[in-house]
């Protein structure tokens, strides 16, 4: 009896040792947060002149280690109401690069969307060329002063009737912005009939939402979000197959 008491014991114990070593390995793992991506933007050359072809270049790193397998990163590049966006290629070493002649002397904001790692980060630095100009400001992507920054994550392959996730990404002062009410409004180039989506919060500043295209074409899709005295939007498209 008095062995079997031991026995039991001795189990119990090592029991007991296993589930308190589990738990602090658990502990670690959670106290181990990711880090978080930082994007730097370069030219090259470092002087901008208008009609000159120049390399912008976003270096991606994630802690020590450089990203280069980076899923998006995509600059976005606006100078007063106009804006257009350049896929980045990647250069090698966490290096991603696109090509640009400005055509006219002025100060550019440049955003280099990027997603890597489940985690997105969309920074804003601003470019002069040549002499310069006075920044104009104006409402949409960057509204109120470039305060608020919006980012359509493109579906690719979209089906008729097939589910599509739709995802958007919002910073605000250079910030994800959380707990923001955020839709999608979407209308088939043609048609007047407009659908509103609203989305969902999965985690700071990213908002998504689950639709079907019940046709294929090209159609429209307004963001919106909206927190307290911010109210933003951008228009983007969608190819549905």
């Amino acid at each position: 009896m008095k062995k079997w008491l031991i026995a039991m014991s001795a189990i119990v114990l090592v029991l007991s040792a296993c589930t308190k070593e589990e738990k602090k390995e658990e502990a670690k793992a959670e106290d181990v947060a990711p880090q978080p991506l930082k994007v730097e933007v370069k030219t090259n050359p470092e002087t901008l002149k208008a009609n000159e072809k120049i390399e912008i270049q976003a270096i991606v790193t994630q802690g020590e280690k450089k990203v280069t397998d980076a899923s998006e990163v995509l600059f976005e590049i606006k100078h007063n109401d106009k804006s257009e966006k350049i896929e980045a290629k990647h250069k090698g070493d966490g290096v991603y690069t696109i090509e640009k002649t400005f055509e006219a002397d002025g100060v550019y904001s440049v955003i280099p969307h990027t997603t890597a790692n489940g985690m997105h980060t969309m920074p804003t630095v601003e470019l002069t060329v040549g002499a310069g100009e006075k920044k104009a400001e104006g409402h949409g992507h960057g509204g109120h002063g470039g305060d608020t920054a919006l980012h359509f994550m493109q579906p690719k392959d979209v089906k008729v009737n097939a589910d599509t996730t739709l995802t958007m990404h919002v910073q605000h002062k250079k910030e994800a912005l959380a707990g923001a009410k955020a839709k999608f409004e979407i209308w088939k180039d043609g048609k007047e009939k407009h659908e509103f989506v609203e989305a969902k919060e999965t985690k700071a500043g990213e908002y998504q939402a689950v639709t079907k295209f019940a046709e294929a074409g090209t159609y429209n899709v307004k963001l919106h979000v909206e927190k307290g005295e911010i109210h933003e939007h951008i228009e983007e498209k969608i190819e549905v197959k």
